[in-house]
């Protein structure tokens, strides 16, 4: 039996997000969201774009990546740890945030408690 291994639960979501700074946005979309991280669809573009801060293959890359859910525009650090190519066109990216403020923290917690699945 396969189980979900994540330290905190996930929901998903469908939020536009700008990733980098000035914040390009690409047509990236969050797809889900927990206290732990991010996962974002995007396409070739936005690879590019992550591509051209890979220095090397262990460079840490940490990005601003910014949205907005209810209640407020966040603008947070995340560090990406994964990407999947799942089309011609189409990546998922996984990032992870780096360090949330209690106020940000409090508001993903808030959206996660309120949309989990039961």
């Amino acid at each position: 039996m396969l189980t979900d291994s994540r330290f905190h639960p996930r929901v998903e979501t469908d939020f536009p997000v700008k990733v980098g700074i000035p914040g390009d946005n690409t047509g990236a979309r969050i797809i889900n969201i927990s206290l732990g991280g991010i996962a974002v669809w995007g396409n070739h573009e936005l690879e590019d774009i992550l591509k051209l801060d890979n220095t090397g293959a262990n460079a840490v890359l940490d990005y601003v990546v910014s949205f907005s859910m209810p209640g407020r525009e966040l603008s947070e650090v995340c560090r990406l740890v994964r990407v999947r190519r799942l089309s011609q066109d189409r990546f998922e990216f996984g990032m992870k945030f780096v360090d949330l403020n209690p106020q940000d923290m409090a508001i993903i917690s808030a959206y996660v408690d309120n949309h989990a699945r039961l």
